[in-house]
């Protein structure tokens, strides 16, 4: 696994004298009292003692090869931020300096990655220069947790978050400019007291102010220094959100429930800290952050992380294998970075590729956590079943939205074959695995009814009514029902994703789209809804009268046939097993049981492919 290092910071060696560039005093320059070392002014104040890290990539690497690091993402010193300048200057700042990144970058022999800076006083020209920044080869934004009395809920904000994730850039949140200046103005206080109240103020904002309800799901986002106070004050925060409405902000969801929608650096220097930081957020959500190299940064890369007692999947996902998902990273270009870290003398310290490495085996077996105590034997049992069920739902995910995707494209273009053909091979796999998914409660049916009674208890309010990917299997195939919305708000991240299934065509949709750019399926504007119905029902008639022209069409009839059949059966094995083991109790997530099954047993993704067996033998 990689080691990357997400948080780090840089200076170029010289810029030009902005001072005069804009006709506007105090702003940060450079200069050079000896060999290596450098004195950041701003003005004629002296705010920082840096070394030639900062701006020689030759320096950082040897560094980076002392302490064992791959790959660095660099960003600017909030300094130079300039949120309180002319947006026009500050953009033109920003660009200095995030082609400054850029060409360090370019020294880096692949192990150098930056993250742009942006005039976030100006939101439009922010979303400009991320947008150029993403495209030049920056993996996303560094900024401040606030401009001027703007917090991170500020309206504006949150649409340059928006663009962020739409453009796919990574968004590392730094605390800058803290509070209370007039109260710490000795001992570092600003730094030591400051930033971590400044981390925890932005953290707070977002989820209290609403903004992570506002956010796409697909936004990655980072808060520096550990997260500040915030995970250490949580419990804090939770109490006053259940027991005072005044604290409740606007928040859809208590505040404990938004720790999936954003990460922490692991820059909290103890190693307590560190291990009931990863027991608050998570293992997925906290990464390597060093500050390096600055004196109150890491002074060994790592060597936290390394040191303390996490398990040893837990310190790789820390010390890369999360960066690789932050950063959008392919695995295989986090691997190649550690490759070429390996180069410099031919001895690798990235891990060789292997079967267990590959397919994540020591993460994957870390993930079965019984309930019962003491753990019942059959509960794990029960455990691998379940997650086994979801591993294929997100295959059947994967496979559907390719057979969406063919069926659109044969849509587009009619007279093609090679579309219609793939959608059928997919849909082939889809039976299959489905075949595979009704066969799997003969394994549950190896437990008796008391061992499953014996831990039942302990999964309330838990239910596999609220599986969001069997839920979003059916939204995909066209059974949409947007009550159902309503059991998945707990998990904003599924909500979003629901509900972005309900606006989008259905394989339902697009198969009858093609159909009718084929010529095969008229329908009125007036048409009510059976007559659309047998519409459609008519129209797969007609490929089955017409076999000699039609045989790629039927083949994907008779595939989305078999694959209906077999949900049907999935539905109806369900109904067995909840009847052999619970018998007619109410569901662990407040279902009627069996009995709310058997409803579901009428359902068919495309029941016109059924009518039209009745319209044949007419």
């Amino acid at each position: 696994m990689p080691v990357i290092d997400i948080h780090n910071h840089f200076f170029p060696r010289d810029w030009p004298d902005l001072a005069a560039r804009y006709s506007t005093p105090n702003w940060p320059w450079i200069k050079h009292p000896e060999p290596g070392k450098a004195e950041i002014m701003v003005g004629d104040r002296f705010f920082r003692q840096i070394y030639s890290a900062c701006w020689d990539a030759d320096v950082r690497l040897n560094e980076m090869d002392r302490d064992d690091v791959d790959m660095q993402v660099l960003s600017a010193t909030p300094v130079l931020f300039a949120y309180e300048r002319p947006a026009v200057q500050a953009l033109d700042s920003a660009r200095l300096f995030n082609d400054a990144a850029l060409e360090l970058c370019a020294q880096g022999k692949g192990r150098l990655k930056s993250l742009c800076q942006v005039p976030l006083q100006d939101i439009d020209a922010s979303c400009k220069e991320l947008s150029r920044c993403v495209r030049a080869g920056h993996l996303g934004v560094q900024i401040g947790n606030h401009v001027g009395e703007k917090n991170l809920d500020d309206p504006g904000i949150v649409t340059f978050l928006h663009h962020c994730a739409d453009e796919g850039a990574a968004v590392l949140i730094h605390p800058w400019d803290m509070l209370a200046p007039q109260r710490m103005p000795k001992y570092m206080m600003p730094w030591t007291v400051g930033m971590p109240a400044e981390t925890q103020l932005g953290i707070v904002a977002m989820i209290l102010g609403g903004a992570f309800d506002k956010l796409p799901t697909k936004l990655h986002i980072c808060f520096a220094h550990g997260g500040g106070s915030f995970a250490f004050l949580l419990g804090r925060l939770e109490n006053a959100w259940q027991h005072h409405s005044g604290a409740h902000g606007v928040c859809e969801l208590p505040p404990s429930r938004y720790l999936n929608r954003f990460y922490v650096d692991s820059a909290v220097f103890d190693d307590r800290a560190l291990e009931f930081l990863v027991g608050t957020m998570g293992p997925a959500r906290v990464m390597l952050g060093s500050d390096y190299p600055f004196p109150l940064g890491e002074h060994r890369v790592g060597s936290l992380i390394r040191s303390s007692n996490l398990k040893d999947d837990v310190k790789a996902l820390l010390l890369g294998g999360n960066a690789v998902s932050f950063l959008g990273l392919e695995q295989q270009s986090a691997t190649h970075a550690a490759d070429v870290s390996a180069s410099k003398d031919g001895s690798p310290h990235g891990e060789q590729l292997t079967y267990s490495s590959y397919l994540k085996v020591p993460e994957l077996l870390q993930l079965q956590h019984p309930q019962s105590s003491p753990q019942h034997h059959d509960e794990l049992l029960f455990i691998i079943v379940h997650q086994t069920y979801e591993l294929w739902f997100r295959e059947l995910l994967h496979d559907l939205d390719a057979v969406v995707a063919n069926l659109q494209a044969a849509g587009t273009n009619p007279e093609s074959r090679d579309e219609v053909y793939e959608a059928a091979r997919l849909l082939r796999r889809c039976t299959e695995i489905t075949r595979v998914l009704v066969e799997q409660f003969t394994i549950l049916e190896t437990m008796l009814p008391t061992h499953f009674l014996a831990f039942r208890g302990k999964l309330e309010p838990a239910s596999g009514f609220q599986s969001e990917q069997f839920r979003e299997l059916e939204f995909l195939c066209g059974l949409k029902d947007e009550k159902m919305l309503r059991y998945h708000r707990p998990t904003p991240e599924a909500h979003a994703l629901l509900e972005q299934r309900l606006r989008e065509p259905s394989l339902h949709d697009v198969f009858f789209d093609a159909l009718r750019a084929m010529g095969k399926l008229q329908v009125d504007d007036n048409a009510t809804e059976r007559e659309r119905f047998d519409a459609r029902a008519r129209a797969i008639l007609a490929l089955y009268r017409d076999e000699h022209s039609h045989r790629d069409w039927i083949d994907v009839c008779e595939r989305l046939t078999e694959f209906d059949e077999l949900v049907v059966s999935w539905r109806l094995r369900h109904i067995q097993l909840v009847e052999r083991v619970i018998g007619a109790r109410m569901g662990t997530g407040g279902s009627a049981g069996s009995s709310y099954l058997k409803n579901t047993l009428d359902k068919k993704f495309f029941p016109e492919l059924w009518e039209a067996r009745t319209l044949l033998t007419e």
